[in-house]
């Protein structure tokens, strides 16, 4: 089984849909990561078969009480405003049995036009070159991997990074051509240049030490 993870916090409720073909066991699971004041999300991703994990704190610790739930052999961590290939599950399954402990896959943005195009050839450089996928382009792992890495540490930003390093050591890291489609929302409302450049800015701080709740609060600034 694999469970299909995905973190919820301030979403509307259309984003619940498509996510049905994830309900079906015991090929694979759905579990949002919630907050309780999600309600009218919540219940949309209810009607369409999922396992609400409601709990505070930040996005790390979230995605770690959903993961510590689910039952899946398989962790496939995805973002409420992404949608992976229909073959999603096909593909992380190829790849995990190829020996991999886990990956992610490609970008792609959602309309946007060429500035956003742009965006994505330099991410998809920066995953597989250095193999440092963000959390928007969907990470998976198995489950021991995850494990052996110790899972989602309590991070309000930068959390998927955080992961991907340590699933790193843990074995063999493969990022798939196959993209995920993400809006590109934040994007269009900031400027692209001035989110790639804040984006940026936020991971060299991770890497420098910086705390991860002033970072989070830098990056939310508006």
């Amino acid at each position: 089984m694999i469970s299909v993870i995905v973190p919820v916090r301030g979403e509307r409720p259309e984003v619940a849909r498509g996510f049905a073909r994830y309900c079906g066991p015991p090929e694979s699971e759905l579990l949002i990561a919630a907050t309780e004041d999600d309600r009218e999300t919540i219940a949309a991703f209810e009607r369409e078969g999922a396992r609400i994990i409601e709990g505070p704190g930040a996005r790390g610790a979230r995605l770690s009480r959903a993961a510590s739930a689910s039952r899946g052999e398989i962790l496939f961590f995805l973002h409420a405003d992404s949608q992976p290939p229909e073959n999603a599950l096909d593909l992380v399954r190829e790849t995990l049995a190829a020996g991999a402990a886990g990956g992610a896959l490609s970008l792609a943005y959602d309309g946007g036009g060429a500035a956003m195009r742009w965006v994505a050839w330099w991410a998809n450089l920066r995953s597989r070159w250095w193999k440092l996928p963000f959390g928007d382009q969907g990470i998976f792992c198995r489950r021991d991997a995850y494990e052996l890495a110790g899972g989602f540490r309590d991070l309000p930003i930068c959390d998927d990074v955080d992961l991907v390093l340590r699933l790193r050591r843990a074995g063999r890291f493969v990022v798939r051509p196959e993209s995920t489609v993400t809006s590109p929302r934040r994007y269009l409302r900031r400027g692209p240049a001035r989110q790639v450049v804040r984006t940026w800015a936020v991971l060299l701080g991770y890497f420098a030490g910086v705390d991860p709740k002033r970072l989070e609060r830098w990056y939310n600034e508006d």
